[in-house]
Formats: C-alpha cells, sequence, structure tokens
C-alpha cells in the first residue's frame, strides 16, 4: 500500500465530511431534525478523524531512525484508537440530544431538501467504505479499517435516517429522535469493536494460525532449512514482526549457515506484511540425505 493512496482516500472523506457537515446544520437549523444533527456531528468527527488517520499514516510511512529502531507503524492503531473513542463520544451525545427531543415533545419538519441531503451522505460514504476495503486487500492497513468502519456506519445512519424520513412523512413524528437514539446504539457499538481492535494490535498479538502456516511452509521451502524449531509473528501496527529459529545440517561452515538465515531472513521481508525478521540458526549432528 502506497503512502498516497492512502492520502487520497483520508482528502476525499475529510473534504465531503465538510460539505455533507454544512448542509446537514443548515438542514437542522431549518427543520429541527434530530437525525439531521446527529448526522451533522458526525460529519464533524469525520473531519477530525480523517485529518487524524491522514497524520497517522504519513507517520507510520516514515523511516526507522534512532529513537525509533522498529520504524513508527504503531502511529496507525494509535490514531484508529482515538477515532473509536471519538465515535463513542459522538455516540453518547446523539442519544442524548435525541432523548431531550423525543421527550421534549419537539417534532421535526421533514421535507424533501432533508431527504435528498441524507441520501447524498449516504452515496458518498458507500463509495468511500468500498475504495478503503479496495485498497486495504493491497496491505492491510488500521487507517484504512478505521476509514472503511467509519464510513459504513455513517453509510447505515444515513439509511436509517432515510427510513425515518419515510416513517414520518407517513406520520409517525416521534420515530426521528427515535431512530437517532437506534443510530447512537449502533455507532457506540461499532466503536467499541474498533477500539477492542486497535488495543489488540497495540498490545502485539499474534499472527493469524492461517498466516503462521504460510510464514512456515515459506521458510521450509528455503534451500538449506532442515526444519523449523519455533516461529512467532507478532504485529506492529500493520507491519509483522517475525522471529524464528531454523534447524541446519550440523556439517555446513558458519559461513554456510549465515547464507542459509540471510536466505531465510530475505524471503520472509519479501512478504507485503513483514517488517522484520530474525533468525537464529541451529545446527543439528545429523547431515542432511
Amino acid at each position: 500500500m502506497q503512502r498516497g493512496s492512502r492520502d487520497l482516500v483520508s482528502i476525499a472523506n475529510v473534504t465531503g465530511s465538510v460539505i455533507a457537515a454544512t448542509l446537514l446544520v443548515v438542514v437542522y437549523v431549518v427543520y429541527r431534525s434530530e437525525l439531521a444533527l446527529a448526522q451533522a456531528a458526525d460529519s464533524i468527527s469525520d473531519v477530525l478523524t480523517g485529518v487524524l488517520l491522514a497524520w497517522a499514516a504519513r507517520t507510520a510511512a516514515a523511516p526507522a531512525d534512532e529513537e525509533h529502531p522498529y520504524g513508527h507503524a504503531g502511529a496507525e492503531p494509535i490514531a484508529a484508537l482515538v477515532v473509536a473513542v471519538l465515535a463513542g463520544v459522538l455516540a453518547t451525545e446523539v442519544a442524548r440530544a435525541a432523548a431531550g427531543a423525543l421527550f421534549g415533545g419537539e417534532r421535526a419538519v421533514l421535507e424533501w431538501p432533508v431527504a435528498a441531503v441524507f441520501a447524498g451522505k449516504v452515496v458518498f460514504k458507500l463509495g468511500i467504505a468500498r475504495v478503503a476495503a479496495m485498497r486495504a486487500r493491497v496491505r492491510s492497513s488500521p487507517v484504512l479499517h478505521a476509514l472503511r468502519v467509519d464510513a459504513r456506519n455513517d453509510a447505515v445512519v444515513g439509511s436509517v435516517a432515510l427510513v425515518g424520513f419515510g416513517l414520518a412523512r407517513a406520520g409517525l413524528a416521534q420515530v426521528d429522535p427515535i431512530l437517532a437514539m437506534v443510530v447512537a446504539v449502533y455507532v457506540g457499538v461499532s466503536s467499541l469493536r474498533l477500539a477492542r481492535e486497535s488495543v489488540m494490535m497495540l498490545l502485539g498479538t499474534s499472527a493469524s494460525p492461517e498466516r503462521l502456516a504460510a510464514l512456515r511452509a515459506h521458510v521450509l521451502a528455503t534451500e538449506g532449512v532442515a526444519s523449523l524449531a519455533k516461529i512467532m509473528a507478532i504485529s506492529h501496527g500493520a507491519w509483522l514482526h517475525v522471529e524464528l529459529d531454523v534447524v541446519v545440517d550440523g556439517t555446513l561452515s558458519l559461513g554456510a549457515a549465515h547464507r542459509v538465515a540471510h536466505a531465510v531472513e530475505a524471503r520472509l521481508r519479501a512478504e507485503p506484511d513483514v517488517s522484520h525478521v530474525v533468525v537464529h540458526v541451529t545446527p543439528t549432528s545429523v547431515a542432511l540425505a
């Protein structure tokens, strides 16, 4: 995943969110729709989120230095965690405002411009979610994952708002704040899931069994490797740090054994999600056949 791809998605998301927030605030002022206010707050949060994720993408792409010998990949899950916190705060505020409108007896005046703005946001966010998902297939990225989750949530919010618009037009006046609270719960649950994933990544979780099996197969296919005693692959942001212990023929010279280790390292570093490899070599007294 090149840095430019993530930057373009983030820029598009921020630009569209600024436009959406402006239109939704106008809709709220004119028509007093709590769903419009909820989406306006969400769009403002998206602007801050987009700026934060763009910073994280640039920071994570910076090369390793003396203070950060393993690079800056940790910036991505940190940013994703902040996004999750912002989404959780937003969900709480939306639920509070919607409850106040419901019990205060406020009624939205839902005219067709309201539906047009809701529909426009749904289409835009579905596009962002699709592009982020496509880019993420090239290389897993917490930034792209956070963008995809956030855009998907926004599309769901907009779809629910359109349903609320239709029901309100049919005479169910109280449906606007009720659906706003439903949206708040959905966004809150999604933010908790994203927070959990980000925290687990920051803690350095192990790669999946399937990924470990694939890495093991690459090692065993390397010429000169007799067997594999141990392999660990730990996440560091969007990257994997791999440490392994390979067994080689005990009759090999020290130089030959090092060449095998270098070959294993080069093979693993060629993988798109591997950034660091540490290879330990263990000789065996049993000669290779």
